[in-house]
């Protein structure tokens, strides 16, 4: 059975909160497979590469979900998130 987004990204907070973040990045990277620019995914995503000390990346992520979506739900979050990176 497939999961839905809204079930994935409540799974995926789960596994963070837990700090499975191993699990959390494989769910991730499985639905993004297919859901490649899903903005929630992509921001979940991000906030997981921020919480395994990957900046680098989680920085990539934040900018290419700013490029997908500038006036998304997220766009907000995301320059922030960049500011407290020292990227903005």
């Amino acid at each position: 059975m497939e999961m839905s987004l809204e079930h994935i990204v409540e799974e995926v907070k789960f596994y963070i909160i837990n700090h499975n973040y191993e699990e959390a990045k494989r769910l991730l990277e499985s639905a993004l497979k297919k859901f490649p620019e899903n903005e929630e995914l992509l921001y979940h995503l991000a906030i997981l590469y921020e919480l395994m000390f990957n900046e680098e990346e989680a920085v990539r992520i934040y900018r290419k979900i700013l490029e997908l979506y500038p006036s998304g739900k997220r766009a907000r979050d995301v320059v922030e998130k960049l500011k407290k990176l020292g990227e903005i």
